[in-house]
C-alpha cells in the first residue's frame, strides 16, 4: 500500500472507534478493511472505499454484539486525548456520555449519524456506506437525531479548560471520605457507570443519585486498591488513571457541567490494555 493510503488509518480508526466504542475492535475492523482493499483491485478512490468498508464491517460487528450478554454496565473503552486540535463535533463525539447515547441507535442509524454529523460526509456517500439510497440515508440521519433528542444544538459540549482541576479536587474529596464534600460537587441526578465486564470486581448496576454516588465513590477510593494515580484527559474530559505496579488498574473520567454530572470507571482489564496507544482523532 502507498503512504497516502496508510495515512488514512487514523481517520478509519476514528470512525471505527465511535461506531464500536472499543479500540481493539476498531483496530480489527480497520485491519480487515485494509485486507479487503489490497484484494479489491482497481479502486479509484481509496478513502471512499476504505471508509465505506470500515463502516460496513463495524455495522456487522454491532449486530453481532447485540446478540451477546455483557456483565454489568457497559462503558466505552477509554482513550487518552492529548489536546490535539479538533472541531466541536469531533471533540463532542469522543465523550463517553455521547458514545453511550449512541447505544440507542441501530447500527445503520449510528453509522449514518456519525458519518454525517461528525465526519461531514454527503448523503450519497453515506448511502453507499450503509447500502441504501441517498434518500434512505437522509431518513436515517433524521430519525437518529430524533431518537437522540438532538435539535441542532450540541448535547455534550467538550468540558471547558477550567474543568481539568476539578478531577484532582474531586479525587481528594472522595479519598478523604468526606461524603458531604463530594455531594457538594455532584449534580442531584449524578451517576456512576462502573464497568468490570465480569472480568474485575465492580458494581453491576449504574449508581444513581447524589448521596448514593458520593457514598459509593468515597467507599471505593478509600480502599486504596491502587498504588499511584495521575491526572489525564480521557475522551476529551478530565480523568484519572489508577496504576498498580506497571499495570493500569482503572481509568476514570468525569463529566463536568458546572458540577460533576457523571463518572465513568473502566476496570475491565480488556479495556485498559490499549490506553494511551490508540490512534483516535
Amino acid at each position: 500500500m502507498t503512504d497516502s493510503v496508510i495515512a488514512l488509518r487514523p481517520k478509519m480508526m476514528s470512525v471505527a472507534y465511535r461506531m464500536l466504542g472499543s479500540v481493539a475492535d476498531a483496530e480489527d475492523a480497520v485491519q480487515d478493511a485494509f485486507v479487503r482493499y489490497q484484494t479489491a483491485g482497481g479502486v479509484s478512490s481509496p478513502e471512499g472505499f476504505l471508509i465505506r468498508t470500515t463502516t460496513r464491517i463495524c455495522i456487522d460487528r454491532l449486530r453481532e454484539r447485540k446478540r451477546r450478554e455483557y456483565v454489568g454496565p457497559w462503558v466505552p473503552e477509554p482513550v487518552e486525548t492529548r489536546g490535539a486540535s479538533r472541531g466541536d463535533a469531533l471533540a463532542e463525539s469522543l465523550t463517553q456520555a455521547f458514545l453511550l447515547l449512541l447505544e440507542r441507535l441501530t447500527p445503520d442509524e449510528r453509522a449514518a449519524f456519525l458519518l454525517r454529523t461528525v465526519f461531514d460526509y454527503e448523503y450519497a456517500e453515506i448511502g453507499a456506506a450503509v447500502g441504501k439510497t441517498e434518500a434512505a440515508a437522509r431518513q436515517l440521519v433524521s430519525r437518529s437525531r430524533g431518537r437522540l433528542g438532538l435539535d441542532g444544538h450540541r448535547r455534550f459540549p467538550a468540558a471547558p479548560e477550567r474543568a481539568g482541576g476539578l478531577a484532582e479536587r474531586f479525587l481528594a474529596a472522595c479519598r478523604s471520605g468526606d461524603v458531604k464534600a463530594v455531594e457538594a460537587m455532584l449534580a442531584e441526578d449524578a451517576e456512576v457507570h462502573p464497568d468490570g465486564g465480569g472480568k474485575a470486581s465492580a458494581a453491576r448496576v449504574v449508581i444513581r443519585g447524589r448521596n448514593k454516588v458520593a457514598r459509593f465513590l468515597t467507599g471505593v477510593l478509600r480502599k486504596r486498591w491502587y498504588q499511584e494515580v495521575e491526572v489525564a484527559t480521557v475522551n476529551g474530559e478530565p480523568g484519572l488513571v489508577f496504576r498498580s505496579g506497571d499495570a493500569i488498574a482503572a481509568v476514570m473520567s468525569v463529566r463536568v457541567e458546572g458540577v460533576v454530572r457523571a463518572v465513568y470507571i473502566a476496570v475491565n482489564p480488556e479495556k485498559l490494555g490499549r490506553w494511551s496507544a490508540a490512534e483516535i482523532e
